[in-house]
């Protein structure tokens, strides 16, 4: 029998990326690719010293020039197994209710990104997690702005964790640069497969709609569906 719910999700987000010739959501961006540097607490779940990391950042509807957008911040990182882990942020508002929000950013270096939905890591309490953008980066929201930058310099990231009830803690650090056409092997970051066994996003509900959206997604650009191998692991 067809899950008819189901079905019209991906068939929405299918349809989009068609007309479209591109994602649905953040359709342009720059590829990067650097080295995440977890901190000691953290490095049973991302593996000690640096890990090797490629990223995206992109414009969540594609406007154009340095107009505001919700701003994308999409990464890779190899676990503590040298498995995929795939993390997807956009720019947020702040606070206990911002958070659940997308927001405009004006610029790369103002942006603040956030997951949305949170983590539970083992068994955790939710968990949000945040990026926060070195003060150095272009001040507009123009993808030719941090292009132009990045030919220059490379471009740090923090990543922090605000658990439900207690303090916000320091994750790692990434540093990023340009990627070179052999170390950009994909173009979509899926957090819903690849991922550590022990994490995963809630609720689950919201998040089986999400990962539909990205299968529909893809399937309307004309890529396969690919399967982890966090998804094997579990």
């Amino acid at each position: 029998m067809v899950d008819l719910p189901a079905a019209m999700v991906k068939g929405a987000f299918a349809t989009g990326a068609r007309i479209r010739h591109a994602r649905v959501f953040h359709p342009n961006g720059l590829h990067l690719s650097g080295r995440l540097h977890a901190e000691p607490e953290f490095e049973p779940l991302f593996g000690s010293g640096e890990r090797a990391v490629i990223a995206r950042l992109s414009k969540g509807a594609g406007l154009p020039g340095a107009l505001p957008d919700v701003l994308g911040f999409a990464f890779r990182v190899l676990d503590r197994d040298d498995e995929p882990w795939d993390f997807a942020l956009s720019t947020t508002g702040r606070g206990l209710l911002g958070r659940l929000v997308f927001t405009p950013a004006r610029g790369w270096a103002s942006a603040r990104y956030g997951c949305l939905m949170p983590y539970r890591i083992g068994n955790s309490a939710p968990t949000w997690l945040f990026a926060e953008p070195d003060g150095d980066q272009p001040a507009s929201a123009s993808l030719a702005a941090m292009d132009a930058h990045l030919d220059e310099h490379v471009v740090g990231f923090t990543l922090t964790a605000d658990r439900l009830g207690g303090p916000r803690a320091r994750l790692a650090e990434l540093t990023l640069r340009h990627a070179e056409s052999a170390e950009h092997r994909t173009d979509y970051f899926d957090p819903m497969l690849n991922r550590p066994a022990e994490v995963e996003l809630v609720p689950k509900a919201v998040g089986r709609i999400r990962e539909l959206a990205y299968i529909g997604s893809r399937s309307g650009r004309g890529e396969g569906v690919q399967h982890s191998a966090a998804r094997s692991r579990r």
